[in-house]
């Protein structure tokens, strides 16, 4: 017990000082630790039930849920919650930044996971988090993407998809490859609906891409989407006119 207590209190030797938090946790210890906020009239059932989402949730959502994050409802009667979890310090800024985004549809501030050592590398992971409070206006997006509780790819994914739901796809799920193009991970989607998402980048944007696999160590074949190098000054460009849909901790993605 002794022990355990002092392993409690350096927890907080690894925190980031820039991030006031409310809670965090200690993933697989004995222990769960953590202090909320009282409810306020703002997030009252009359302020959720009237709560619209702006076109830049909106669009945003699309790419956010693409990228691997997801959305929480534990009945068809009951409303929806948007949880993200993002690799810590890599994605911490991009986690903000979703943060402030939906500042009016969270209730904590964003929490550091810390989890026990990876028993082959010793390694201690750690990643960041943020869970909105139950919304309806979420529901929508709940049946646009799954079923019987399993994400899917929206046939209608070219029309959903805007530059800005792009940039989050990118940014939450993307990375550059050594040989210059960005892949993106698809691997909880079928291969139905990964080529869906090809088309409708072509389609819309008129980015060309290509579907490619990765054996893991495990032997599981993940789906990836490859974009042509011939489409990446269009891609980089497209992303980064008008508005900048990417933050700048996040362009290292698009080699820039």
């Amino acid at each position: 017990m002794r022990i355990m207590r002092l392993l409690q209190g350096c927890l907080f030797d690894l925190f980031d000082p820039s991030i006031s938090y409310s809670g965090y946790w200690f993933l697989g210890g004995s222990k769960r630790f953590y202090s909320t906020k009282p409810e306020t009239g703002k997030y009252s059932n009359t302020y959720k039930n009237e709560y619209k989402l702006t076109q830049e949730q909106r669009d945003s959502i699309i790419g956010i849920l693409l990228a691997d994050r997801f959305l929480e409802r534990a009945k068809p009667t009951h409303n929806t919650r948007l949880r993200i979890d993002h690799a810590y310090p890599e994605q911490k800024e991009y986690v903000l930044s979703i943060h402030k985004l939906f500042a009016l549809l969270v209730a904590i501030e964003p929490s550091i996971n810390i989890r026990k050592a990876d028993p082959r590398t010793r390694k201690i992971y750690k990643s960041i988090s943020i869970k909105t409070l139950r919304f309806p206006c979420l529901n929508e997006f709940y049946d646009i993407f799954y079923k019987d509780k399993i994400k899917f790819v929206p046939l209608n994914i070219q029309d959903l998809l805007t530059p800005r739901g792009l940039a989050h796809l990118i940014m939450g799920d993307g990375f550059l490859h050594s040989q210059g193009v960005v892949i993106i991970c698809t691997k909880s989607f079928t291969k139905e609906g990964v080529e869906l998402l090809i088309a409708a980048l072509y389609s819309k944007f008129g980015i060309k891409a290509s579907l490619s696999k990765r054996t893991s160590s495990s032997g599981t074949v993940g789906l990836r989407i490859r974009i042509s190098k011939v489409s990446m000054d269009n891609l980089i460009t497209f992303l980064r006119s008008t508005t900048p849909y990417f933050i700048p901790e996040m362009l290292y993605k698009l080699g820039v």
